[in-house]
């Protein structure tokens, strides 16, 4: 049996955190004994995990702060657990990792979960990022990437890229699948009529996202289509009403009263049944995980050209630069105006696509052949 370390930098909900918590089950059913070490603090995904019947240790360092006391912890968690194989999981968990794995010479794996860093990434992730592009030519057995862009942009940075796997993000097709009766639930405690057709958006508030040009061409959305009952859902952490910033910019385009704002739930697939097209505005994503849980959910989508977005959505939606307020618009204009069939066509083509592609099985496998790989190598 391989036994496996996975280190963590938080366990909050993100797209990485997520993946770990939904990749540990079909690990774990093939055969691989697991624990978890969180570098930062606890959140919402180490309750999943534990669930699961795997222990989690966290450190509590303190962000941005270098901390020789979690090294020697971290240290003491991986020669007490003699792991097979440490898999780390974002920038600064490889870099402990690798700190570790080196000094107890236990091979390590990191994770890319980043297409590229946002422009206002902070100095100390910076730094880490140029620590880990040198660190790679001689620490990690292999670096597994979320997306091909990742791949390439990380290459760019100065990362050794014959070593770098790209395994595509998995999904739960069972968890994230259309429910008549879960939509007409969910519809109902939001308030939304049979009559009214509800754009979302499921992130967290960030530059990245871009929500201002959401916003923008929901509104120009409006200004085309004057005679249809649209209404607008946001969800994800920041997406609140307490969020002055974002409550500033709804109120500029004149879309309080048809706007929803819920902030971080835990009943995604439902609210995803409840909307009709589901629009991602991001500048910048590796493998969006919110699109193709929006896919499997059978949903009419719309993206921006970011990542590996393209190859995710492949033919079963609309593809839109970014940044673009105007072709948003359109693009969701277009989706509105298609015949019924047609839309029963897309819906059918998007959930049929990550079925076949990008199920969480897949994933899981493909992270296993890594192991087994990386373990025959030593």
């Amino acid at each position: 049996m391989i036994k496996v370390l996975h280190v963590i930098t938080d366990l909050n909900t993100g797209g990485a955190e997520k993946m770990l918590a939904q990749v540990i089950p079909v690990l774990k059913s093939g055969g691989i004994e697991q624990s978890v070490v969180c570098l930062r603090s606890t959140g919402p995904v180490a309750k999943i995990i534990e669930e699961n019947g795997i222990c989690v240790t966290c450190l509590n360092m303190k962000p941005a702060v270098p901390s020789y006391s979690a090294f020697r912890r971290l240290k003491k968690t991986a020669a007490d657990d003699r792991p097979d194989l440490i898999h780390s999981w974002l920038y600064h968990a490889d870099l402990y990792a690798s700190l570790v794995g080196r000094k107890l010479q236990i091979p390590v794996i990191w994770g890319l979960h980043n297409a590229t860093l946002s422009p206002n990434v902070k100095l100390s992730t910076r730094l880490v990022v140029s620590q880990l592009a040198h660190l790679s030519q001689s620490v990690p057995r292999r670096i597994i990437s979320c997306s091909c862009s990742g791949k390439q942009n990380h290459i760019d940075m100065g990362y050794r890229g014959d070593i770098i796997t790209v395994i595509p993000n998995g999904f739960d097709t069972d968890r994230f699948k259309p429910n008549s009766e879960m939509r007409r639930k969910k519809r109902c405690e939001l308030g939304i009529s049979d009559d009214n057709i509800l754009i979302g958006n499921i992130s967290r508030f960030d530059s990245q996202k871009d929500h201002l040009t959401l916003l923008q061409a929901w509104k120009e959305l409006l200004q085309k289509v004057p005679g249809i009952h649209f209404r607008f859902l946001l969800v994800g952490s920041g997406l609140n009403w307490e969020n002055k910033e974002l409550r500033d910019w709804i109120c500029d385009a004149g879309l309080e009263s048809r706007m929803l704002l819920l902030g971080e739930r835990d009943d995604i697939p439902a609210l995803l049944n409840a909307i009709d097209i589901f629009t991602l505005s991001s500048i910048g994503e590796a493998f969006p995980l919110a699109l193709g849980e929006a896919m499997s959910s059978g949903l009419l989508c719309v993206t921006t050209d970011v990542g590996d977005a393209p190859y995710l959505l492949d033919d079963c939606g609309i593809l839109v630069p970014k940044n673009n307020p105007a072709a948003l618009a359109e693009a969701i204009r277009k989706m509105v105006f298609l015949s019924a069939e047609e839309q029963d066509v897309l819906r059918f083509k998007s959930r049929q696509r990550i079925i076949e592609h990008f199920s969480i099985l897949q994933m899981g496998m493909a992270y296993l052949k890594v192991y087994q790989e990386c373990l025959s190598i030593g």
